[in-house]
């Protein structure tokens, strides 16, 4: 059994919206044991035999059953996360503004095309940078005035709840 974070895409946006609470009873119905929500974004640290890809898969699985929602879920286990946080291009820039680095978990690398249009519609010092399973995204000024075309399949959380997420997937 491994502690794992899994990251749902698009959750309490518009109308797409999800009450943790439910969320976690969900979850435990399906078996999985010490499910904890962190935030209202839809992270959730939970324990779990599967892994990686067969673990998405039922978890978007039980998350459709269980509250009607189809949703993308990546999930990270504690090694991940960690070698995330260590490979960060942006290190300097975090410390500073936390809030304004982001990092786009997915499952594959930005194709080309991807590439080519972040790099096309970024604004002056937004700069990015492809990681392992994640992209690294730096917004000087805020995510809402950027123009950058981001990739489609990820899900994008802010420095402080990468943090947060490496430190609660740890806790026993």
């Amino acid at each position: 059994m491994t502690r794992q974070v899994a990251l749902l895409r698009g959750v309490n946006l518009g109308k797409r919206q999800v009450v943790m609470a439910e969320l976690r009873e969900v979850l435990e119905a399906a078996g999985f044991e010490d499910v904890r929500t962190l935030l209202a974004s839809g992270n959730v640290v939970l324990t779990s035999a599967l892994k990686g890809a067969k673990l998405e898969a039922k978890l978007e699985e039980v998350i459709l059953e269980g509250l009607g929602l189809k949703t993308d879920v990546f999930v990270r286990d504690a090694a991940q996360l960690d070698a995330i946080i260590a490979a960060n291009p942006f290190k300097a820039f975090t410390k500073d503004a936390p809030t304004f680095m982001v990092v786009t978990f997915m499952r594959a690398p930005a194709s080309k095309a991807e590439v080519e249009a972040m790099e096309k519609s970024a604004l002056t010092g937004e700069e990015f940078a492809q990681g392992r399973g994640c992209l690294y995204i730096k917004f000087p000024k805020g995510q809402g005035q950027s123009k950058l075309k981001t990739p489609k399949l990820g899900t994008a959380r802010n420095w402080n709840t990468v943090l947060k997420l490496a430190a609660a997937v740890r806790a026993e």
